[in-house]
């Protein structure tokens, strides 16, 4: 098929990175990246390596920063480069934006709280880099997102670290790609990615989509290099201060988040170095920092403490899963994945008998074994009917499907569920949806009528952060917040107030909790 190219102008110039001269923007940037003056860290880490082979972690080691001092310095005034073992928080306060390419040192190790009955993980608490407190404008490159920013509840998930280096999906009338500095964005139709074809919300999508090529190198053009990460798109934008920009070339789907922010949070999931971006990436980069800049008293106003968390899109990806073409389309794919396991494999063989000596890659191919095709019972058993409330349905695709669409405006995920929905028996009992603010009220109503206490408090503690002693407080509150609550499902199905300041800081409560609060009602 012949390439179709596609040129769009953003802003009024279209010279290039190397022929205009404009000012610099008076923002003082922080950037963390590994310095060649320091020994080189274990490499063995992906949070240390992003995804990167040992060697090519060696080969470029210290290269990053210099090309990141050289690229920032043309834009703005002052620039400063701390390795992140040197990197302390406080550090940030005195600079306008802090860019993360390597994660700092940790601060608090992981914690896991295991249920003290069955002695089942209940809850992790994640390793922690940056304190609670943090709230400096922060740039994360790639993987440095979720590993710096899961304990302090970002939306800048670890959905998957297989970015390569075009983007797609893309808000071209975005502020990033208008200014302050001036560039054109060029956009070439490629093959769609297999990864938004095949999945339930990429159906209509043509074979061919306008993609912008970020970095000229990728994983999947060059070997060994660092990679790309992409956030969970479900829910990033159900409260304000939450923005997709762009989805990228992953395996993912087209809702997946390269380019997105979350309060004075940025993702910028491509991984590539400023020698490794086109020009007018580089261009663009410049922008975001500028752009952070003026968004650096932003806040996180919905908290993501469960990066597994299922929002109700995933009632349409069950609902997908539960038909031929979603088994055809994994079947056909697990195919073609085993016929190129096979070829890799020969060719490892290959260079075993030609006495040549293998890399930690080949050897890990060639010593796995490619998952067998499974049947459709199979694929359904494992997509569907092993959540605990389909598992009497078994492969009745029929009454699956009828069972979502009654029940979808009663779903919700216990706070540290991880993909798994659940029917709340009390809202559906009232006919009314969880994404409904009535639901609050109707359950305030209970406390006051005396009328099914137990179910009215259980309901209010599970969708809220609150915890009052009486009906009239409960009220009080109702009344006072009404007009500023906001339903999150991202946050763990709570309504909380829209200004970050008034909502109690603390996590949603387990069904555990709840009960623990209302046995003594």
């Amino acid at each position: 098929m012949k390439t179709i190219f596609r040129m769009l102008v953003i802003g009024l110039c279209l010279s290039s990175v190397d022929s205009f001269s404009q000012e610099k923007e008076n923002i003082k940037v922080l950037y963390i990246g590994y310095s060649k003056d320091k020994p080189i860290p274990n490499a063995e880490s992906t949070s240390v390596n992003g995804g990167m082979t040992k060697e090519k972690f060696i080969e470029g080691y210290g290269k990053r920063s210099v090309a990141f001092k050289n690229l920032l310095e043309k834009y703005f005034t002052i620039v400063a480069i701390v390795d992140p073992r040197d990197y302390k928080e406080a550090m940030s306060k005195n600079y306008d934006v802090t860019i993360f390419d390597e994660v700092p040192s940790k601060i608090k190790d992981r914690v896991i709280h295991n249920d003290p009955v069955t002695g089942e993980i209940a809850s992790i608490e994640p390793t922690q880099y940056l304190s609670n407190e943090f709230n400096s404008s922060s740039i994360f490159i790639a993987h440095t997102a979720s590993v710096i920013g899961s304990s302090l509840g970002s939306k800048l998930d670890w959905y998957c670290l297989c970015l390569d280096r075009h983007a797609h999906h893309i808000k071209t009338n975005h502020e990033i790609f208008k200014g302050p500095f001036k560039t054109a964005l060029t956009l070439q139709n490629l093959p769609t990615p297999s990864g938004v074809l095949e999945a339930y919300d990429g159906l209509d999508e043509p074979a061919e989509i306008p993609m912008w090529e970020v970095d000229k190198v990728g994983y999947q053009n060059s070997n060994g290099v660092r990679i790309g990460m992409v956030a969970r798109g479900w829910g990033f934008e159900d409260a304000p201060n939450s923005e997709i920009i762009s989805g990228g070339v992953s395996s993912k789907q087209k809702t997946a988040v390269a380019l997105g922010r979350h309060g004075n949070f940025f993702l910028w999931g491509f991984a590539g170095s400023p020698d490794d971006m086109t020009d007018e990436a580089k261009i663009v980069f410049a922008n975001t920092v500028a752009y952070m800049n003026k968004h650096k008293k932003d806040q996180l106003i919905v908290r993501k403490y469960n990066e597994r968390i299922a929002t109700k899109e995933f009632i349409d990806e069950l609902e997908f899963y539960t038909t031929a073409k979603s088994f055809e389309s994994y079947r056909d794919a697990m195919i073609k994945y085993g016929e190129k396991d096979k070829a890799d494999k020969l060719k490892i063989q290959a260079k075993i008998d030609r006495g040549e000596e293998l890399s930690e890659d080949d050897k890990i191919i060639f010593e796995s074994q490619a998952a067998p095709i499974p049947t459709r019972k199979e694929y359904l058993e494992k997509m569907v009917s092993r959540l605990p409330w389909a598992k009497s349905m078994g492969i009745d695709t029929l009454q699956i499907r009828s069972f979502l669409k009654e029940n979808r405006p009663y779903f919700y995920s216990e706070p540290e569920a991880s993909y798994d929905l659940v029917v709340d028996e009390d809202i559906k009992s009232l006919k009314i949806a969880n994404t409904d603010v009535k639901v609050l009220d109707k359950a305030i109503k209970l406390l006051e009528e005396g009328k099914d206490v137990q179910k009215g408090k259980r309901i209010l503690l599970r969708y809220t952060l609150e915890n009052f002693s009486l009906p009239k407080e409960w009220r009080s509150w109702y009344s006072k917040n009404r007009k500023d609550l906001l339903f999150t499902q991202v946050g763990g199905y709570i309504w909380i107030n829209k200004d970050e300041n008034k909502n109690p800081k603390i996590r949603p409560r387990s069904e555990a909790d709840i009960k623990e609060l209302t046995k003594s009602i």
